[in-house]
């Protein structure tokens, strides 16, 4: 847990698109709500670690003085 606050960015990359997916799944639009499909669950996978390692990747700018 030392390190993990150089990573914290890809970390809540990684959970944010996660947990709107799966909010969404559980939605009443979603196959009545009742279920997480197979298919968004591997959507909301793809979106996690597609959207942590984009994160991850991209350099931190820092300030000009």
């Amino acid at each position: 847990m030392k390190n993990v606050g150089k990573y914290w960015k890809a970390v809540v990359g990684f959970v944010a698109p996660g947990v709107v997916i799966i909010g969404s799944s559980i939605a009443d639009a979603s196959d009545g709500g009742s279920k997480i499909t197979t298919a968004e669950w591997i959507t909301a996978l793809v979106a996690c670690v597609a959207t942590s390692a984009g994160v991850y990747a991209a350099r931190n700018k820092t300030d000009q003085p």
